[in-house]
């Protein structure tokens, strides 16, 4: 299910040009580079402007503005969006659906020392950080 998410979350096969079979798919999407349309669905997803999804990958704010919607970003990059894209399906699964799980992105979390989960995501760490805690409260574990 998780693919599935990943694929429309990230605009699906029409922005994408592909299904995402397996992992090897996103490996491929990793190193061709995703779009920034790529980056524009997931940030809708996540309900975050443009400018608050910019601050969340290792480009800067001026650069990917600058951008053209089917420029192709770099390894880094679009390593972090899919692996931003993987956080918010299995988000959206654990809480059944965008709304609830945009909400609990924004709030104060106990389990997370009273941080904000969206506050985490600029790296890597932060994102396995909230999606080990996405697991635990799929699981029915609440701190």
């Amino acid at each position: 299910m998780e693919l599935t998410g990943v694929e429309e979350i990230l605009g699906g096969r029409k922005v994408l040009r592909k299904k995402i079979r397996d992992e090897m798919d996103l490996i491929d999407l990793i190193e061709q580079g995703l779009t920034k349309e790529s980056a524009i669905h997931l940030a809708k997803a996540l309900s975050i402007t443009n400018k608050r999804l910019a601050e969340l990958l290792p480009i800067s704010r001026r650069t990917f503005e600058s951008y053209h919607s089917k420029k192709h970003l770099d390894r880094a990059a679009s390593q972090q969006i899919i692996s931003l894209a993987r956080l918010t399906a299995e988000g959206f699964e654990v809480f059944g659906g965008q709304d609830r799980f945009v909400e609990w992105m924004n709030a104060p979390c106990t389990a997370l020392g009273e941080r904000v989960p969206i506050s985490l995501i600029t790296t890597q760490i932060g994102i396995d950080i909230v999606r080990d805690e996405l697991g635990r409260i799929g699981h029915g574990v609440y701190y």
